[in-house]
C-alpha cells in the first residue's frame, strides 16, 4: 500500500495544481513515510517554486533520522539555488563529505552549481578540478557559472572541454561572448551551431541575437531574429534592445508594434528595452508615451527599473525638473539608480543645486559610493563652485576608498586580451599612449577639445 501512495505522491506532485493534495497523502502516511515519500514531495515543492517550503520539509526529514540518497541531496541543493542559501548548501556539503557521497557525480554537480550560484566561484572551481570523472553536465554548469561574472574564464575552460559541446554549452559561450564583445568569437559559435542544427533552438537563437547586438553587428542579429521559427518574449526583447543599444530607436519602436500585432503582451522587461531605446536615440515624446500607456493601456504598474529609465529619458534630454518631479511621485522610496540617473544629467548640464540634492540622496542610500562622490566634485569643477569641490575631495579621501577601475577587452587574431586604466603590463603600451596623443592633436587640430578629466 505504501507503494502505490508515494506513486500517487509522485504523480500528484509532478503538477503545480497537485502539490496540495500530495501533501495530504503525504501527510496521510504518517509513520509510513519512505525515504521515496519525502523525495517526491521535497521535489515537488522545489519543481513549482517552494523551495523554502521544500527546505523546511527537508530539514525535518533530517530531524527524524531519514536515510537520505544522493538524489535527495541533489535537490535540496537545487533548492538552496533557488533561494541563495548558502549557509544551507555549505551544510549540505559537509554531510556529503561524511556520508562519503562527494564522489557521486550528480551531488557534485549540485555542489558546484550550488556555489556557482552563491557568488563562490573558487570553491566552485576547486570542486570541479578535484572530481577526476566529470561528465559534460558538470563542464556545462562550470562554464555557466563563469559566464555570470568572469566570462572570459569560460571562453578558456571550453578550450579545455573534453566532452562534445551540446546546445546548452553553445548558449552559454555565447552568452560570453556577448558579455566580452568577441564578435569573431561569437560568429565561431555561430558556425558551431548550425553545423550540429542548433538553428532552431529558441534559446540558442535568443542569446545569438543578443550576441551580435551586444557586439554592434545589428544585421546579423536581424538575419538570426527573421528567421527564427518562434519567437518568445524574450527573443523581442532582445531585438528591441539591440535596435537601442545601436541607434535604431526608430526600428525599435516599429518592431515593438509589430510584436503587439503578433499577440505577445509586453512586460516590465520589454517596456525597459524600449524605454531604454528612446533614451538613447533621443526619442524623448515616445519614450514618454510608452511609459503612460504602460500603466494606462497595459495596467503594469512600473517598477524602480522602469523609473529609473524614464527618469534618465528625461534628464538626458535636459528636462530636469520633470525628471524630479516624476521622482518625487513614485509610489516608493527611490533608489540609487534613479538618484543616479538625475546625478548623471546634472553633470551634463551643470545643474549645482540639483545635483547637490541628487548626490545627497544616493549619498544617503550608499555612503561608500565612490563614484558618486566623483560625479559631484565634476559638477562642481564644472560650476567654479571650487571650494565645495575641494571639500568633496576631502570627503572621498576620508571613506579611504577607490574608484574601481574599468576594464576593457579586445579581440586580436582569435585571442582576448583585457586591460585597465593605467595598465603597464603590455610591452605595447608607449606606442598606445603615443597613439592616443597624436589622436588628440588630430581634434585639437579641428577645433574640437579633448576633455577633461579630473580625477
Amino acid at each position: 500500500m505504501p507503494y502505490v501512495v508515494n506513486a500517487l505522491i509522485d504523480a500528484y506532485a509532478s503538477l503545480a495544481e497537485g502539490v496540495r493534495d500530495a501533501r495530504r497523502l503525504f501527510d496521510a502516511l504518517g509513520s509510513g513515510r519512505t525515504a521515496a515519500s519525502w523525495t517526491s514531495m521535497i521535489a515537488g515543492y522545489a519543481r513549482w517554486g517552494q523551495e523554502r517550503t521544500g527546505l523546511r520539509l527537508f530539514k525535518t526529514m533530517l530531524k527524524d533520522g531519514v536515510e537520505l540518497s544522493p538524489f535527495t541531496y541533489s535537490i535540496a541543493l537545487h533548492a538552496c539555488v533557488s533561494v541563495i542559501d548558502l549557509c544551507l548548501g555549505q551544510q549540505l556539503h559537509l554531510q556529503c563529505i561524511r556520508k562519503a557521497l562527494d564522489a557521486n557525480l550528480a551531488v557534485v554537480n549540485s555542489l558546484i552549481d550550488m556555489y556557482c550560484s552563491c557568488a563562490r566561484i573558487l570553491d566552485a572551481r576547486r570542486l570541479f578540478d578535484e572530481t577526476p570523472e566529470r561528465n559534460l553536465i558538470t563542464w556545462n554548469t562550470m562554464i555557466a557559472g563563469y559566464c555570470q561574472c568572469y566570462p572570459l574564464m569560460a571562453l578558456q575552460l571550453l578550450l579545455d572541454i573534453n566532452e562534445e559541446p551540446n546546445c546548452f554549452t553553445l548558449t552559454s559561450i555565447t552568452s560570453a561572448c556577448a558579455d566580452l564583445a568577441a564578435l569573431r568569437c561569437g560568429k565561431q559559435v555561430h558556425g558551431a551551431v548550425l553545423r550540429r542544427s542548433y538553428n532552431d533552438d529558441l534559446q540558442m537563437c535568443n542569446a545569438l541575437v543578443d550576441m551580435y547586438s551586444k557586439c554592434g553587428s545589428i544585421a546579423n542579429a536581424e538575419k538570426v531574429f527573421d528567421k527564427m521559427v518562434s519567437k518568445d518574449k524574450f527573443s523581442w526583447t532582445s531585438m528591441i534592445a539591440g535596435y537601442g543599444m545601436n541607434g535604431y530607436g526608430n526600428e525599435a519602436v516599429q518592431l515593438f508594434s509589430s510584436m503587439i500585432h503578433s499577440g505577445v503582451r509586453p512586460d516590465h522587461v520589454v517596456f525597459l528595452s524600449l524605454i531604454s531605446s528612446c533614451s538613447h536615440t533621443g526619442l524623448i515624446d515616445e519614450g514618454w508615451n510608452f511609459f503612460r500607456s504602460m500603466i494606462d493601456e497595459y495596467n503594469l504598474q512600473p517598477n524602480k527599473e522602469v523609473y529609473g529609465s524614464v527618469v534618465n529619458l528625461l534628464a538626458r534630454a535636459g528636462r530636469l525638473r520633470e525628471a524630479l518631479d516624476l521622482i518625487d511621485t513614485m509610489p516608493f522610496a527611490p533608489n540609487e539608480y534613479v538618484w543616479g540617473a538625475l546625478l548623471g544629467a546634472c553633470k551634463m548640464y551643470n545643474n549645482v543645486e540639483m545635483g547637490r540634492l541628487a548626490a545627497r540622496k544616493i549619498t544617503e542610500i550608499n555612503p561608500d559610493g565612490v563614484k558618486n562622490y566623483i560625479m559631484l566634485a565634476n559638477i562642481y569643477a564644472a560650476g567654479n563652485k571650487w571650494g565645495e569641490y575641494a571639500f568633496t575631495r576631502r570627503l572621498l579621501r576620508g571613506i579611504g576608498s577607490r574608484k574601481e577601475a574599468g576594464i576593457s577587452w579586445i579581440e586580436i587574431m582569435d585571442k582576448m586580451y583585457s586591460f585597465t586604466t593605467a595598465d603597464s603590463s603590455s610591452p605595447q603600451v608607449c606606442l598606445a599612449d603615443e597613439v592616443l596623443n597624436i589622436l588628440s592633436q588630430h581634434m585639437d587640430d579641428v577645433g574640437t577639445e579633448c576633455p577633461h578629466v579630473i580625477f
